[in-house]
């Protein structure tokens, strides 16, 4: 650590902020942080909260490197500081990773937490800098720092979409069914194994981001009559309160997912299907809530059962561990088999790799750029292309065209 910034004796460096700055009664730098955060979400101009979310997620992590390892906040950050922060990003070190006990994560409070569940991949990296980036740059222009530590200071490449992450339908095959196939022993795993099957299902056939999917309500099903036809439909609506930009789309429901939603609401005591305006959580736990009626509390389980007061799976962290946990067990079974690439490849897996499967699915079955843009919520067409070779295509096309004696072309052989 660079110690003309730190205290010599690892006393931690409180906030520096300059005075007559515009950020208002900020007791710190923590709190200056907050008033940007406020100000991000109102200059957004809609309901989502997904930015926001993300930002509070790597100023946990600022905050807790600056106060459990830099010993500096950043208010009083000079370029070495920065360096060391990149530097503690790209090694992080064993004790910087959330301590695990009794199958869960330490919560925020107790001994062995961290806000690093796993060291953060390059892309991660390159998130969390891009927003202390932004941060400082906002509190610049507030007159809150005089200088902009980060100002020489690039960061690294924008997150890009590995085309490579995803799985085979037939892997995915195996992954439902060794979950579906599992040993249950009790009413409560019965609940959690239909529910995550839904959740798989949910990932693959919707395309889903996975805080759209935390973030539904059992009302997002809803059905949809063809005028022409009189058919019914099933929709699943992303809303703006948690699509990506705000932006609303309607995604249409295949009969395997929608066979699936069946059997896991009637494991939780639900009717089958979802009516108009359900606002139970899309999501949930089997574990249950305190009931009351009047002033008595309902203490015994089945009773809270037959009231429904489930807790509901509430954030990214929590579904990424569930998908992860039902990943390993196809792991597992591939790697006995003796599919050792496959397993391989199902270890490095994650909720995000079953939305580029549902894109290349999609594609691969000659839905148009523009329709699997529009299901996956891409603001571009070109960020769909991605998913395909289809520059490639074009080049090769216009050449033979205008050189068609240059390109190495295999014919298709005719029977």
């Amino acid at each position: 650590m660079n110690v003309s910034s730190a205290d010599q004796h690892g006393q931690l460096m409180l906030s520096q902020p300059e005075p007559g700055h515009a950020l208002g009664p900020v007791a710190d730098d923590w709190e200056a942080a907050e008033v940007w955060l406020a100000a991000v979400a109102r200059k957004s101009g809609n309901r989502s909260t997904a930015t926001r979310d993300t930002y509070g997620y790597h100023l946990a992590k600022l905050r807790w490197y600056c106060e459990n390892v830099g010993r500096v906040t950043p208010s009083r950050w000079n370029m070495q500081d920065v360096e060391d922060f990149y530097k503690f990003l790209e090694d992080l070190p064993e004790d910087g990773l959330c301590a695990m006990g009794d199958g869960r994560y330490a919560l925020p409070g107790e001994a062995g937490y961290t806000p690093f569940r796993k060291r953060p991949a390059k892309s991660s990296q390159a998130d969390i800098q891009r927003f202390v980036h932004a941060l400082l740059k906002a509190w610049h222009s507030m007159g809150y720092i005089r200088i902009n530590p980060m100002a020489l200071t690039g960061t690294m490449s924008a997150r890009k979409i590995n085309v490579e992450r995803s799985i085979s339908e037939a892997v995915f095959d195996i992954v439902l069914s060794t979950l579906a196939s599992s040993e249950v022993v009790s009413f409560s795993e019965r609940q959690r194994q239909l529910r995550d099957v839904f959740i798989l299902t949910a990932f693959k056939e919707l395309g889903l981001r996975a805080s759209e999917l935390v973030g539904a309500k059992m009302g997002a099903f809803y059905q949809l009559i063809d005028p022409a036809t009189r058919n019914r439909y099933w929709i699943f609506l992303v809303t703006a309160e948690t699509g990506k930009g705000a932006k609303e789309r309607r995604v249409p429901v295949t009969r395997a997912l929608l066979a699936s939603l069946m059997v896991y609401r009637q494991a939780f005591g639900l009717s089958a299907l979802p009516t108009h305006g359900d606002n139970t959580p899309l999501l949930l736990s089997s574990r249950t809530q305190v009931v009351r009626i009047g002033d008595k509390k309902i203490k015994h389980v089945n009773d809270r059962r037959f009231f429904g007061a489930w807790h509901a799976i509430g954030t990214r962290q929590g579904l990424y561990k569930i998908v992860k946990e039902r990943l390993a067990l196809a792991e597992s079974f591939l790697g006995t088999a003796g599919q050792s690439a496959l397993a391989a490849e199902l270890e490095r897996a994650s909720p995000h790799w079953l939305r580029h499967t549902f894109a290349k699915t999609a594609l691969l079955k000659g839905q148009s750029m523009r329709e699997v843009a529009s299901l996956l919520g891409h603001a571009s067409v070109d960020t769909t292309m991605i998913y395909t070779d289809q520059d490639a295509l074009d080049l090769v096309r216009a050449l033979e065209r205008t050189s068609p004696e240059t390109i190495a072309v295999e014919q298709p052989i005719t029977a």
